[in-house]
């Protein structure tokens, strides 16, 4: 709840400071006092929007600071905890500096944050009802969370919008992917013919290089051996002639002065070793020559198989021997587009199965909802009656949208809430909007917020002339409906009526003052011995008598 609020050059206001307890607080004050900067000065510190001229004449800036106590919010704690503003204590501490360049500071716990950061906090700890809270209560969807918060199933609600979304989102998907797959069917005809193509030509790892080097040797294997021969020819077959037998001589031209030098020894000894290297290079070449001769007929396969695969890669436009990264990659194409339709079918059952979860869920929810709206419009109905509208009948339709069978899931489920009203007896029930008065909404509003009283997630609820268009017996009982609901929550209701004021727990009033040419709005709890006097000047306005007095006395006594 808010426990304290301090304000400093803020509009009329020089300096004020209050603290406040539970229960229902009335505000009220002259016209024209300055009732509604209280309001103001709440909604500017959380979050609301600022301007220069808020700032008091002659000052450099305003400030606001709320003091809120969350001991028993745990909605707030909570956010706290999550953004790292939770210092340890009960209490929550928002400030809010406006400068006159227009910039402002905002501060949680003393923690500088942004504006949208206060106005999330803000949801769980402050609530304005005022005439735009009203005329929100004549949108259907605000009248189908009202039913939905009163059947407290709230998190059913979000479970169903969270499978509806989940729905909606994985179907752009599966239109994509249908689109796609049809899409590529074309292309996926002619990968299975280029692979094909390819599977057939059976082209090996290394294959190619192999080819190239054997239809070479082939294609000039006549004078490969001839050169061979010749080499042979002038190594070892030439009797006279001859590379070995000149080296025979030179080995024994060596010898014949050895024992001169010691280091002819090892030259002798590498002519021997040159020797036993040509007879080992005499034996490979005959080896050779007995195992190499022409072959036309392989020569002829291998040109046929070099010309399958030059022809092949001539046509993919790429070298004979990326071909079997090619086969790879066109097969890895082909999956990825044969995947495409396993992923469809994954993801339409996906999308079968949250369908048949969201319809259980929605299903329930409509009965709950059926239930919950027989309930909530015999409450309001019963508070409405009591408010001078003894005729009135609230009446909570469920209106489906179709069959669920024949409808996608929706965030909301299967139907559309309507709040029917009549407020005379002779009224058929219609739609809020069409018949229903500024007054009788007012009242509507009250008995809708009293009725959710028992699911309170923010503790603090301002009125803004709640009673409008009322009043004697039905603003009295306007205040006490205040007074009963203060129980629940913590109550500020500004109002003009002092059947209204004399029902709260606690008064404040609002007071402006001229002194040396400036203006002073001054905002002060009433003791007890002080309020009769306000509630007999709402009586009488500025002359009051004993008599109005007596009557302002005896209606707190009342109440009490």
């Amino acid at each position: 709840m808010l426990t304290q609020i301090h304000i400093r050059h803020l509009a009329t206001i020089e300096e004020l400071q209050i603290n406040f307890l539970n229960g229902s607080t009335m505000i009220t004050g002259e016209t024209g006092a300055g009732k509604s900067i209280f309001l103001e000065a709440i909604e500017l510190a959380l979050g609301g929007r600022s301007r220069i001229e808020m700032i008091r004449p002659g000052k450099e800036q305003a400030e606001i600071n709320l003091c809120f106590d969350i001991n028993r919010l745990s909605p707030a704690r909570e956010w706290l905890i999550k953004h790292d503003f939770f210092q340890d204590s009960d209490e929550c501490i928002i400030r809010r500096i406006l400068t006159q360049d227009g910039r402002t500071r905002n501060y949680i716990n003393g923690t500088p944050t942004t504006l949208q950061l206060i106005r999330e906090l803000s949801e769980h700890l402050f609530h304005l009802h005022g005439q735009h809270e009203q005329q929100v209560l004549l949108k259907t969807e605000h009248q189908r969370d009202i039913l939905d918060r009163y059947a407290e199933h709230v998190s059913l609600v979000n479970e169903i919008k969270k499978l509806a979304n989940e729905w909606k989102q994985l179907d752009k998907e599966i239109e994509i992917l249908h689109k796609n797959i049809a899409d590529h069917e074309q292309r996926r005809e002619y990968l299975r013919f280029q692979i094909d193509e390819l599977c057939a030509l059976q082209l090996q790892a290394g294959e190619w290089d192999e080819l190239e080097n054997e239809h070479r040797k082939l294609t000039h294997v006549e004078d490969l051996l001839e050169h061979i021969q010749e080499t042979l020819h002038h190594l070892c077959e030439n009797e006279q002639h001859t590379v070995l037998s000149y080296l025979n001589k030179m080995r024994k031209s060596l010898e014949a002065v050895q024992p001169i030098d010691t280091r002819i020894t090892t030259w002798i000894n590498m002519l021997a070793s040159i020797s036993i290297q040509l007879h080992d290079l005499e034996g490979e070449l005959r080896d050779y020559l007995e195992i190499n001769e022409p072959e036309p007929e392989r020569l002829q396969q291998l040109e046929q198989r070099v010309s399958q695969i030059l022809d092949l890669a001539r046509k993919h436009k790429t070298q004979p021997h990326t071909l079997i990264d090619l086969y790879e990659r066109l097969q890895t194409d082909l999956n990825a587009m044969q995947a495409s339709g396993t992923q469809l079918q994954t993801m339409e059952t996906k999308q079968k199965n949250i369908a048949v979860k969201y319809h259980e869920l929605a299903t329930q929810l409509s009965n709950d909802r059926e239930q919950a709206a027989k309930q909530l419009s015999k409450e309001i109905t019963s508070t409405i009656r009591s408010l001078s509208l003894p005729h009135g009948e609230c009446h909570i339709t469920l209106e489906k949208y179709a069959h669920e069978e024949n409808t996608d899931p929706t965030p909301y489920g299967y139907e559309k809430i309507n709040f029917l009203i009549k407020t005379n007896l002779d009224q058929p029930l219609q739609p809020l909007a069409k018949i229903i008065s500024g007054g009788e909404l007012s009242r509507l509003s009250l008995a809708v917020h009293l009725a959710l009283a028992h699911q309170s997630i923010t503790p603090t609820l301002i009125f803004d002339e709640v009673d409008t268009g009322v009043g004697g017996a039905t603003a009295e009982k306007i205040g006490k409906l205040l007074r009963q609901l203060g129980k629940t929550y913590q109550i500020f209701c500004i109002t003009h009526l002092p059947q209204v004021a004399a029902c709260g727990h606690h008064h404040l009033l609002v007071e402006k003052q001229v002194a040396n040419q400036s203006t002073h709005t001054r905002l002060r709890l009433l003791e007890s011995a002080d309020k009769p006097k306000e509630i007999a000047r709402m009586l009488a306005g500025e002359k009051i008598t004993e008599t109005t007095l007596k009557h302002a006395e005896e209606m707190l006594q009342d109440i009490c």
